[in-house]
Parts: C-alpha cells; structure tokens; sequence
C-alpha cells in the first residue's frame, strides 16, 4: 500500500510538472505511484486526465479510463471520495463523442443515480441526446424536465422545447443589467500554469473598449495558481472532522452541500486561517447564526479564504477532485489585468442565492457596482466555460 507521505511527494513531483507543462513527466510520476501500489486506482484516472485535458489524446486517455473503471467494479462507491463519479462523467461525454449511444445512456444512468452536484448542464442534454437516439423519447424529456427543476440553464429548457414539440417562452439572458451590458467570454479550460493576466488580455483584446470592466470568477483563478488539493492527498484532522459535523448540511440533489460539511474541506479552512480562528468562528459565528439566520458570521470571523473554499466535486473536470482554494492575492491580479488591458478588472465569487462578492479589485470603488450587477451569476464556471464577463456601461 502506497502511504500519505508517498502520495504528497509524488503529486508534489506531478504538479510542478504540470505548472510547467512538462505532461510526459507528470504521467511518470503517476505512474511511480502505480508501480508502488498497482491497487490505487485514483493514478489510473489522473493519468488518463492528462492524456485527455493537457495532452488531448482521447484514445489513450480513454484506455486509462476504461481500465480505471472494471478495476474498480465491486470496490468503487458513490462518494466523492471514490474515483466512480469522475470516471462515469468522463466516460459518458466519451462514448456521446463516438456515438456510442447505448454505453453513453448506461453511464450517465448509473452515474445520475447519486444526483451528483458534478452532473451538469451538458450532461442532462447529452444523456437525453444519447436516450433519444436509441429510442427512449419519454425517457429522455424525464431527464431534461429534472434538469429543468434543478438548473436555470436555457440550454436543458431549449432541448426540451425541442424534444417536446413546445414553443414555451423560454427567457433569453439578461444582456443589460443595472447600467451595464454583460458580454460572457469564453475559455478554454484554464489550467495551472496559466496567466491570468495574459490569458484575459489575449481573450477580451478584439472586444474590449475604454470604460469597460474585466471581470473573473475567483476559482479560476485559484486553479491557474493551483491553489488546490486532490483527492489523493488532503487528510482531514479530528479537529476538521468535529467541527464540519456541525456545518449545516443543506445536501441539495445536484447541487451538493455547503463546502465546509466536508472535513477536508474544513482541513483546508483551518490551514488557511489557522485552528484557533476557525475555532472562534465556530464558537462565536454559530451563537450569532442562530439568532440571525443567514447572517454567514461564520464565514465573517473565519476570513475570505474559509469563504471561498470550493468542495469536490462541483468543479470542472479535471479539478472536480480537488478542493480549492480562493485566489492567493485577488487584487494584486486585478490590478496586474488593468496593467496589461488598461481596463478596470475585479474578481468575483458568485454563487445561484443572488449573492456576488468581489474579492479582488483594481478600483474599489467599483465594487458596489459589479456586485449588483453581477448577483445574478452570470458566468459559467462549469460546461459553459464563460468564467470572464466584460462590463460595458450602457
């Protein structure tokens, strides 16, 4: 059995090769790994996610995958702790893509069992997709109309109307909202390595105008920093563990539960703010908490990074093992994007309740502002790959 402390050196080892885009070398690393324990499965998986996110080698990636998968039958469960999940939503997106639609169907259906808060809006409409072409019509609007429930996505409501003959009125997005027009900008998947900077630069460059406002969701920007921590290495103490016990477990299907429920994920929160504040938060922000729901004092007194912890595994594959974090110094990049752009810039972390927070940016005074404008949450961290949104008075 491969320890902790193997575990850390080599994805330690891995990462730095990825930072550097070194992939050959970070696929070596896990494949130590294997070779010291040909048991644990996650390096199976990672090795097949750089083959098939950094090195788009869909062939061998899919190897890996499918390997991952009949290893792990009878010893894979549902948790985000298993590497199912992962390889289920990997493998579904796979077989649509070779139009092998009865293996897609069979994966998103064992997959959508657990309601899975990383099954998202690309997946309801390609498992219906995959339903329709072997002729389970029904079946596949039963699958979009839970999407519908779950999501505000127009892309699930638009096949529906589709696939249902409807004409219903579907509303388009809110281009203009409290005094500025919302362009979304899309990505490639951003990986760590990336400049932030440079990257916004380059993709806002033929669009952008004088006046405008850059704007990037914060987890993002933790991931081009690889402000995280997979799964094969985050430990959580007995500390973490008591204490995520009494985070408020809201647990929605699809959607997930509050980070913090997660003791790894508390573990990061400590880490990042120390014991005796997470402590104090605990203590002091749930006596609040209860005579004020809703008043996030927790998160108050625990700091911005406890705040901006993101669980697994909600994030964009191929991150949506890991835990992240918050951006290491969001004003410092906001003012670094002005520098390159000559455009005001701020990062933000939104989230579906109707709450945005600016957490980095080159002109404070802007961020009452960008925090009205953007409480809707109109970026797309996820499928849709929009996490930039320029401002544009209007």
């Amino acid at each position: 059995m491969i320890s902790l402390k193997e575990r850390v050196s080599l994805r330690k080892e891995a990462d730095a090769h990825l930072m550097n885009k070194e992939y050959q070398a970070a696929i070596d690393a896990f494949l130590k790994g294997l070779k010291i324990d040909p048991t644990y499965l996650w390096y199976e998986l990672f090795i097949g996610d750089v083959y098939y996110f950094f090195l788009h080698d869909f062939n061998t990636a899919l190897q890996w995958y499918q390997s991952c998968y009949k290893k792990g039958q009878g010893i894979f469960n549902t948790t985000p702790y298993s590497p199912l999940r992962y390889l289920l939503k990997r493998l579904s997106k796979m077989a649509f893509v070779q139009n092998d639609f009865a293996a897609c169907a069979s994966f998103y259906k064992e997959f959508i069992a657990f309601r899975p808060s990383n099954f998202h809006e690309n997946d309801f409409i390609r498992y219906a997709q995959a339903l329709s072409k072997i002729g389970q019509e029904q079946e596949a609007i039963r699958v979009l109309e839970l999407g519908k429930q779950h999501s505000k996505s127009r892309a699930i409501r638009e096949e529906l109307n589709r696939m249902k003959h409807s004409d219903e009125t579907i509303p388009a997005f809110p281009i203009y909202k409290d005094g500025y027009e919302r362009i979304p900008v899309k990505t490639d998947v951003i990986v760590p390595g990336d400049s932030i900077p440079s990257l916004v630069d380059t993709l806002t460059q033929s669009i952008r105008k004088k006046g405008d406002i850059l704007t990037i969701a914060s987890c993002v920007v933790a991931v081009a920093e690889n402000r995280k921590k997979t799964i094969d290495i985050a430990t959580a103490s007995w500390f973490a563990t008591l204490l995520a016990h009494f985070v408020h477990d809201d647990n929605f299907d699809f959607g997930g539960n509050a980070p913090l429920c997660n003791p790894l994920s508390m573990q990061m929160a400590i880490d990042e703010a120390g014991w005796w504040r997470i402590l104090f938060a605990a203590i002091f922000g749930g006596i609040v908490s209860k005579l004020w729901k809703g008043s996030g004092m927790f998160y108050r007194l625990a700091g911005e990074q406890a705040a901006l912890i993101d669980d697994m595994p909600g994030a964009i594959a191929p991150f949506d093992y890991s835990i992240i974090l918050g951006p290491k110094d969001s004003h410092q990049t906001s003012q670094e994007i002005k520098n390159r752009t000559g455009c005001d810039a701020a990062i933000l972390d939104a989230n579906d309740l109707n709450i945005a927070w600016v957490v980095g940016c080159s002109d404070n005074s802007l961020r009452p502002a960008i925090e009205k404008t953007m409480c809707d949450n109109p970026a797309g961290n996820g499928d849709q790959q929009t996490p930039i949104i320029l401002l544009r008075p209007c």
